[in-house]
């Protein structure tokens, strides 16, 4: 809750003092600016204090390793983590720890595939203890289709470097269908 309301201080700030936003009334204009005191500044510009690069390091050589085959970045989850998968298809819902979310949807969802999903990075991006990962996975069904899927995820990381939280976006219908439903 704390970080929330940094993050919206931050944004705050760069939209009335670094943006110099100006509201007109007929001839006259007035600029609005924001005076912070130097606790403020120094407690905004300390929300970043390495963790974000960290953490993105942390996703990207984790990241790597999968497409390796040395890993996977369910090695970062945290066992008390809680894993979102959002929508309304097979396996849509809420995991809590890590051997649930295996047990529950890792598991089941391959034994639908006949090879492993191979990854390919989008995109990554990383604010304080938020990691947001967008990939591609392709594999084969045990049918002989190919499985093709995007994901967006966000990834929250706790005070012990692990993943805490992940809310999972991905294509739903591809995976009703890999799944038959």
């Amino acid at each position: 809750m704390k970080n929330n309301i940094k993050i919206a201080l931050v944004l705050s700030v760069c939209a009335l003092s670094a943006c110099e936003k100006k509201a007109s009334q007929g001839d006259d204009s007035k600029t609005v600016t924001l005076d912070l005191r130097d606790e403020e500044r120094n407690d905004i510009t300390s929300m970043n204090d390495g963790t974000t690069d960290k953490n993105r390091k942390i996703v990207e050589r984790a990241f790597d390793d999968w497409v390796e085959e040395k890993g996977s970045l369910f090695d970062l989850l945290d066992e008390n983590m809680v894993w979102q998968v959002t929508g309304r298809a097979p396996f849509s819902g809420v995991y809590r720890g890590k051997q649930e979310f295996i047990d529950k949807a890792v598991v089941p969802i391959n034994d639908y595939l006949s090879t492993s999903i191979k990854p390919e990075l989008i995109d990554i991006n990383a604010s304080g203890d938020v990691v947001w990962l967008q990939w591609k996975g392709a594999a084969t069904a045990v049918n002989g289709d190919p499985y093709l899927n995007e994901y967006a995820w966000k990834l929250r990381f706790g005070d012990s470097g692990k993943i805490i939280a992940v809310d999972a976006f991905l294509d739903t219908y591809t995976l009703s269908k890999l799944v038959g439903e």
